[in-house]
């Protein structure tokens, strides 16, 4: 609607215009309204056909030749077109004493709607380029705004602190019980932290390094969780000399912890299995739900609007990413572009 009310704002300031200029050369203002309203149509006709067809299938592709020569068959129907419309109103009302034809005998009397036609279409494509241009800039103030929210929210986000107390409780208990345990996790740990405050500060890291974060984190959870848990972790496909931006996935582990099997106190599962090929990366996420199961929506809400939020931001229409649940089990589903390097 508001388009559709721009354009008719458009339509009506040049009909005021158009009429104030012809009204000083000549002051009959019937006339020069009824021309005006008669030749529409074949206003209507070049002015949407040049800003929805030429303009972005020939003009903005820089195949200017094409443009051009499409432009100038629209004027020659165009012209014509407003010349029969004028001749079938115009002419009868105020010029019904003179012999006129359809096609007049001199062909200087087509340059007027010629020029008519030229002028408005004129207009019409500056206004649209200038508001396209004015979109595109607005778009990337929004995208720099949007990275840096959620580069914001990377930083305060990259690992839930329940993750890190519960370790460390791990981390004790397995210092008094299994000294070769503990100090297996206390690597796990180091490395998992090195890489989110140092490696992941990157816009792209290793494949490799950062599916070996993902092991950390599950590893270091699957001692936490013992035998209740049943963790299945496979990766498929070669990582050697492929980028990807860093802690994409890590979210979505989190939240199979965090949000499903954490409240559960019975027998669980995760089954997390990532799919390489040559330039794509592809997740299939999937955790047992307690048949009890309430949780924190708007914690979780918001969670998975920021992770699609980053996703946008890297990879706008590139990603697919599916997200289902049902009475027993939550379901993700992720494909993403990767960088070869």
């Amino acid at each position: 609607m508001k388009k559709i009310g721009r354009h008719g704002v458009f339509w009506c300031l040049y009909i005021l215009f158009t009429v104030g200029i012809y009204y000083v050369q000549e002051p009959n203002l019937g006339l020069h309204i009824t021309y005006e309203l008669a030749s529409l149509p074949a206003k209507f006709l070049t002015v949407y056909a040049t800003l929805y067809f030429i303009l972005p299938q020939f003009l903005l592709k820089k195949k200017y030749g094409l443009a051009f020569l499409q432009f100038a068959i629209l004027l020659i129907v165009g012209m014509f077109f407003l010349r029969l419309l004028v001749w079938a109103t115009v002419y009868p009302i105020y010029f019904a004493d003179l012999d006129t034809k359809l096609i007049p005998s001199n062909p200087t009397k087509l340059i007027s709607p010629l020029l008519d036609l030229i002028i408005v279409s004129s207009i019409a494509v500056v206004i649209k380029l200038l508001r396209d241009r004015e979109k595109q800039q607005l778009d990337h103030l929004n995208r720099a705004k949007s990275n840096i929210q959620n580069e914001l929210q990377l930083l305060k986000s990259q690992l839930h602190p329940h993750f890190l107390f519960n370790t460390l409780n791990g981390l004790y208990a397995q210092i008094l019980e299994n000294p070769e345990k503990a100090s297996n996790m206390v690597v796990q740990l180091s490395d998992l932290l090195r890489f989110i405050l140092y490696e992941a500060k990157e816009s792209l890291v290793s494949v490799k390094e950062d599916l070996e974060c993902l092991g950390n984190y599950m590893a270091l959870e699957q001692i936490r969780y013992g035998d209740r848990l049943d963790l299945k972790h496979t990766i498929l496909g070669n990582t050697v000399n492929k980028k990807i931006a860093p802690l994409l996935l890590l979210p979505f582990i989190e939240n199979s912890f965090k949000h499903g099997i954490s409240k559960d106190y019975e027998k669980c599962w995760i089954r997390c299995e990532i799919e390489l090929f040559d330039d794509i990366l592809m997740l299939a996420l999937e955790n047992s739900k307690p048949s009890f199961f309430e949780e924190d929506r708007t914690e979780k809400g918001i969670g998975l609007k920021n992770v699609k939020q980053r996703l946008e931001h890297l990879y706008p229409q590139k990603y697919d990413l599916t997200i289902t649940e049902s009475e027993d089990r939550f379901f993700v589903h992720l494909k993403i572009p990767l960088e070869n390097k």
